[in-house]
Order: structure tokens, then sequence, then C-alpha cells
């Protein structure tokens, strides 16, 4: 006797393949590469796509690897006992020495500046006698080229909390694309849409959701001390607010940041 599909089960298959679609539909909504004149979203494009993807894989690496190390994430100054050493170039090389990331995911498709792969990391360069504990030819310089895409949070003062697994703060960011310097939006600024000047990125949250958010005006939490802006200093005195960006150097002041 043959078997074969009933006309209920195609009817099954068919409901689960539209609720399913459904779903994958809606978590695509508002992907777009940033805002038209009106403020909407543009079409969605695989660049804005894998800019999602890589961070929130960033993001749920770096909570795995703060889960099996008592919480804090990988930094520098952890190695070295330096907070001059928790730059942008060190603090991702640093992550692929630890195999929490591989070089090829912070790199955006969507980057306007000279972002390249990092294809030649040297897995020999551990060296704690003469000081090397992570691949120092990595690049994370804005004003030449870089190896990485993706802003992070400044490491400095009382924002140092955030860099771990054990707060998991749902309005507290830790990665996202670049922001423009001070948080104004710019036609001069790399990280908004040439024709426009407008901003649009992902942010990944402590918690490990990723938002897309359309404006620098939807880059800020409420905190106690009020607005807090993702892409500008609100806190010099505690430095407890966040602030996402490229740490060219550490002083004993706090960060000195690159921008677009």
């Amino acid at each position: 006797m043959r078997k074969g599909f009933s006309l209920v089960g195609l009817l099954v298959a068919v409901a689960i393949m539209v609720v399913l679609y459904a779903i994958f539909a809606q978590s695509l909504k508002g992907i777009g590469s940033g805002t038209s004149d009106s403020g909407k979203a543009v079409p969605v494009n695989k660049g804005r796509i894998a800019d999602m993807f890589q961070l929130q894989q960033l993001m749920a690496s770096l909570n795995t690897a703060g889960l099996g190390g008592g919480g804090d994430f990988p930094r520098p100054s952890e190695l070295t006992g330096e907070t001059s050493d928790d730059t942008t170039a060190n603090i991702y090389s640093l992550l692929i020495a630890r195999r929490v990331v591989p070089a090829e995911m912070l790199v955006s498709p969507l980057d306007n500046a000279v972002a390249e792969v990092y294809t030649n990391y040297d897995w020999n360069s551990w060296d704690p006698s003469s000081g090397v504990r992570w691949d120092t030819g990595f690049s994370a310089d804005l004003a030449d080229y870089t190896n990485v895409s993706y802003a992070h949070l400044a490491l400095y003062g009382e924002r140092d909390k955030n860099w771990s697994s054990q707060l998991m703060d749902s309005s507290f960011p830790i990665f996202s694309n670049r922001g423009p310097e001070d948080g104004i939006a710019s036609r001069d600024s790399l990280a908004c849409d040439a024709d426009t000047g407008r901003w649009a990125g992902y942010v990944a949250f402590s918690d490990g959701h990723i938002d897309l958010i359309n404006g620098v005006a939807g880059a800020t939490r409420h905190s106690a001390d009020g607005p807090d802006a993702f892409f500008h200093i609100d806190d010099d005195r505690r430095h407890a607010d966040a602030i996402l960006g490229f740490t060219e150097m550490m002083r004993q002041g706090g960060p000195v940041l690159q921008w677009d």
C-alpha cells in the first residue's frame, strides 16, 4: 500500500511555513542601510543583516567568555596591570587571541573607512616574559586603516563594571556600529549616510539583545543621572556613563577617543 501526504498534512505544513515566514519577516523589519529623507528605514540589504549577526555573535561570545572567567570580560589591563593598555586595537586583538571572536567577524561590509580583515594574526605572539600577550600588529586606526569596524564601551572609571556578564543590563550598550563624534550626525562623518547625513546602526546591549537604531537621537539611555548618549561623554566625574567609540590611547584622566 502506498503512503503519501494527506491533504490535512499538507495544509498543516503550509500553515507552519506561513508562520515561520511571518516570524522571519518581522525579524528583518527595519533592517536598512540608513534612513531616507522622510526618516524611515531604507530597504533591507545584506550588509546590514551581516552587521546584526556579527554584533549579536560578538556579544554572545563575550558573555560566554565572561561566564567561564568569573564574569569579567577579557581586557588587556587584566594581564598587564596597566590601564593604558585598554585601547581598541589591544582589546580586539586580545579577543582574537583568546578565541572569543574570529578576525573576519570584526569587519562590517558597510564600513566606509579603510577596513581590512586581519588575515595574518600571529598566534605565536604570546610571550609574557617580554610583555607580549596579543598580536600588536592588529590595527584600529580610523585615520589610516583599521582591522575592526565596531565601536565598543570605553574601559575607564565606573563604567568598567559593565564589562562583565554579571550585570546583564538590558539598557547598557557594549558594542555598536560606529557613531558620529559627540553624537552629532554629519555628512562629514563616515559613520553617517553621505547623502542625508543621518546615522543608523545596530547596538548590542549587555544582556545580549541587539537593537537597530535610526538616528543618533535614539542612541541614548535613561540613567539615574539623566539622558546618557552613546556617542558623547556625559559623565566626566565618575565615568559611569555609556560611551561607544574607538579608544586611540588611554591617559590618566580617561580615554582619548577617535572618530571618523
